[in-house]
């Protein structure tokens, strides 16, 4: 049997602030999702029906601009986030180890105190599941412009 008390492996403080920030970072996701579907989507198909195809394309990659941006302020976010609660001292430093994270690429080493790693799971899976979503957005998105190649129902 592990002896459990032996490891500092469970920090709750860790948990609510990871889940709080996680949550504010899909929040930031759900909101460009939500932009993206009710106009980029629609206009899309508004310009591939007025064949300007060159234009339509052009909104296409302007969305994906979009996605690169809401990433990179929730790579913002989760070092704020990192900065305010002091559990990484130097902004510059909290951002970098987020953005490592964040995209679960981890090119840099990790500056958190043991007690505080549990954080670095938390900021993955935001990564994982924003990455995930903007690849679903990409995807509604490619449909209108490439409408006869997507499988019929």
């Amino acid at each position: 049997m592990i002896d459990l008390s032996t490891y500092d492996v469970f920090n709750a403080r860790a948990i609510t602030i990871g889940c709080f920030t996680m949550m504010l970072c899909l929040s930031l996701q759900a909101i460009l999702v939500h932009i993206a579907t009710r106009s980029i989507k629609p206009l899309i198909g508004h310009l591939m029906n007025v064949r300007s195809e060159f234009a339509a394309q052009a909104v296409f990659l302007l969305g994906a601009v979009a996605l690169l941006f809401v990433h990179i302020t929730q790579i913002y976010v989760w070092g704020y986030a990192l900065h305010l609660t002091d559990v990484v001292r130097e902004f510059n430093t909290a951002v970098i180890f987020a953005g490592s994270t964040y995209t679960t690429v981890g090119f840099v080493d990790d500056p958190l105190p043991q007690k505080w790693q549990l954080l670095t799971v938390i900021m993955a899976a935001s990564g994982l599941f924003s990455f995930g979503w903007s690849t679903s957005l990409m995807f509604i998105l490619a449909q209108k412009l490439y409408p006869g190649d997507t499988p019929s129902s």
